[in-house]
Formats: C-alpha cells, sequence, structure tokens
C-alpha cells in the first residue's frame, strides 16, 4: 500500500525530530563553566629582566625582551599583551648578559666580574586590570647555563679559556601544558637589594607578593627556564593590608636565638600574626634556606625546608614555640619526623633562614606526610591571597 504524500512528509518530520533528541543525548551542550573556561581572555605581562627574557603561554611564544641579550647594560621593562584560555601555563626563558661562554662579563677591564640577575613578572588582566599571577617561589626553575664553574677564574687575563661551565639542553616541549616539570625545582625570591634593581623596575606598581626571582645561584646560573601554571585567576585584594609576620625571640634581619638550632634546645620559635585577609579560609607556615657550598658526597637537593604548617585556623594568630597542636604539621628536608628540625649550617659564616606564612582562599587537601615544601607550594597554586616574609640570621661557633 502507498503512503500518500502528506503522510511521507510527516513521516520525515518525526525522523528529523528524533534524530535531533539522539543528537543532544549522545552530544551535551557545553556547561556555562566550561564555556567561560574556553574562552579567550586578553592578558598584559608586565616584565622586568636582569638581563633578557624570552614569554611562553600555553606552549606559545608570545613576546620577548626588545632589547638583545647582547647589550651588555639592559635593564629596561616590557609590557607583553596576548590573548589565552585558562589553565595558562607560563613559561620563560630569562638570561643573564655575558660576555662569553666564561660567564664573566667587563672582560679586561678594571671590574672584570662575575655579574647577577633577576627577573620580575606579572599577569594582569586587561578588561578588569587585575593582577591574575606574578612571579614567586612557587614557580618551577631548572638551569641551563652554569658559567663559571671556578668562579676563581674571575681574575683571570685569559677567561674564555680558564672559566669552565656546563650547559643543559632545554626539553623540547618545556612550555607546553602536557610538560611535567616535578623534577624541577621551586625558585628562589631575593630582595631589590641584592638583585640591585634600576631604570625598568621602577615603571610598574608591583603586585603585593609579586617577587624577584631565579635559581639558587643569582650568579653563576646565566640562562634558565622558569615555568607555572595559572589554573584559575589569583584570588588578589590590593585593598587588603599587607600580612604581617613577626617573633618575640627576633626582628627582621635579627639573629636567630641558639636555643632554635642544633646547638640548642632546637625547638620552633614563637612567630605571630595580624592583617589576616578577610576571605582567608586557612593559613600555611613554612622556614627554609639556601644551603651553603655542598661538601664532598653531598648531593644537591635546592632549599632545606625545617618547618612545614598547613591548614592554620584562621581564628588563630600566632604559635608558641615549640607547640604542635596548631594546624597540621607536615614534613621538613630530613624526613625523619613531622615538624620542626632545627637548623644545623655547616661552614663558616652567617646563613640567611626564612620564615613566610601564606593567606589561602581554601584549605589544602594534601597529607601530611606528603606535605613537603614543594608539595605545598604546588598546593596552593591559585590560592594565595597574600604572603608576609621574616628573614633572620645564624652563625655557628
Amino acid at each position: 500500500m502507498e503512503k500518500s504524500p502528506i503522510a511521507i512528509r510527516e513521516l520525515l518530520k518525526v525522523k528529523k525530530f528524533l534524530v535531533l533528541v539522539i543528537a543532544l543525548v549522545i552530544i551535551p551542550l557545553p556547561t556555562s563553566s566550561q564555556a567561560a573556561v574556553s574562552k579567550a581572555v586578553a592578558f598584559q605581562a608586565e616584565v622586568w629582566a636582569d638581563n633578557w627574557f624570552s614569554l611562553y603561554v600555553n606552549g606559545k611564544k608570545v613576546g620577548e625582551d626588545s632589547v638583545p641579550i647582547t647589550t651588555e647594560k639592559s635593564f629596561n621593562s616590557e609590557k607583553i599583551k596576548f590573548s589565552a584560555t585558562y589553565p595558562l601555563t607560563i613559561g620563560v626563558i630569562a638570561k643573564d648578559f655575558t660576555e662569553n661562554a666564561s660567564g664573566l662579563e667587563y672582560i679586561g677591564k678594571p671590574n672584570q666580574q662575575i655579574g647577577d640577575a633577576g627577573i620580575i613578572i606579572q599577569i594582569r588582566d586587561v578588561a578588569s586590570g587585575k593582577v591574575i599571577a606574578y612571579s614567586a617561589r612557587d614557580w618551577k626553575v631548572l638551569t641551563i647555563n652554569k658559567a663559571p664553574l671556578n668562579p676563581e677564574c674571575v681574575s683571570s687575563s685569559t677567561p674564555n679559556v680558564d672559566c669552565k661551565f656546563s650547559n643543559t639542553a632545554i626539553p623540547s616541549t618545556w612550555a607546553s601544558a602536557t610538560f611535567k616539570d616535578t623534577t624541577w625545582k621551586n625558585a628562589t625570591e631575593f630582595s631589590k637589594e641584592t638583585v640591585g634593581v634600576k631604570d625598568g623596575y621602577f615603571d610598574f606598581t608591583w603586585a603585593p607578593g609579586a617577587a624577584l626571582v631565579w635559581s639558587s645561584d643569582l650568579k653563576l646560573d646565566n640562562t634558565i627556564l622558569l615555568r607555572k601554571v595559572v589554573k584559575t585567576p589569583l584570588a588578589v585584594t590590593p585593598a587588603t593590608k599587607n600580612l604581617i609576620l613577626t617573633s618575640p625571640d627576633f626582628k627582621e634581619g635579627g639573629e636567630l636565638p641558639q636555643e632554635f638550632t642544633c646547638d640548642g634546645k632546637g625547638v620552633s620559635p614563637s612567630l605571630s600574626w595580624s592583617n589576616i585577609p578577610a576571605a582567608t579560609q586557612s593559613l600555611v607556615l613554612i622556614m627554609d634556606t639556601i644551603p651553603g657550598p655542598l661538601r664532598p658526597g653531598e648531593v644537591d637537593i635546592g632549599k632545606h625546608f625545617y618547618f612545614t604548617v598547613f591548614n592554620i585556623p584562621t581564628t588563630v594568630s600566632s604559635i608558641a614555640s615549640g607547640a604542635t597542636n596548631v594546624g597540621t604539621l607536615g614534613q621538613n628536608f630530613q624526613g625523619k619526623k613531622l615538624g620542626y628540625t632545627p637548623p644545623c649550617s655547616q661552614g663558616p659564616g652567617s646563613k640567611k633562614y626564612s620564615f613566610y606564612l601564606y593567606a589561602l582562599s581554601s584549605k589544602l587537601a594534601i597529607s601530611a606526610n606528603d606535605a613537603t615544601e614543594a608539595a605545598l607550594m604546588e598546593a596552593m597554586n591559585g590560592k594565595v591571597i597574600s604572603t608576609a616574609e621574616l628573614n633572620v640570621f645564624y652563625t655557628r661557633k
């Protein structure tokens, strides 16, 4: 029996409807959050480097220093605009000026010397004007060129012959989102005085927490790679007063009393803090140092961290000497027990120890046994609202 034209048209309508229904079931429409994540956002990177840098975002080069690395004195600032989608994988090649493979500058002149480096970066959302990321010690770093390996060659009349150097190949996919930087070390923060900032550094108002960074060796590491993954915009609150960290046992830049070292009782010092931002949900406390030169047989493990405490309640504003009941105790670099391990510095001279306090927008889902300094820095990614730092020195008798 033949169907009428009207019946055929009605049947086709039903088939089209069924196809549409099946398509909607099999291929769900993106949620509003998925659409937001995939939308490109306009950003501006603000950078000052001693001496040169190249910037990558999500594996793509978006800009570089306009002054060539061959320029001996280059301390300019740069603004680089780009568009990208979250999460952002930020990659930086940073170089300090050297005249040749010796690692020296001003060769043949009375001031022939080993130079020093430093870089500071902040990335701003163009539409809102807010800083969504900045350089800090939670960035990852890999040294590519180190020179001279024998710093005494600085006095040589033929440094290009006498100075030794080492190079590491740049990983081919280092700037991509899929690259694993778990073996890289955390960047080291340096003061303006140590880096000797000048010229273009003062072109920008740097966000609270934005820091001058490099590898742990500001002088001998001439070329480095930096990486940072920004999963979500940084919770920056410029109107908030800076977090303050103090101690009744010592002052900023003062001497660490012996009782808090391996030469004394070896207990943790008392610490107090104030100006906690209203949005803070937990606090993290870390103490570390940059160790001195390696002794024979020692392996470079980066910074030594002596004290990690996380998920500290916002209702707490201090921690007493030797206390173990505030927050959750994490690991120390020796790994023998949770909580504080006292400094026991090797070699002559004064050693610097730093305490860092972080105000976070949430608690951390990490176990105490896994809470190394590097693991905590990774877990804090995108959660830091404000930071405070307290530095102290100790010289073993």
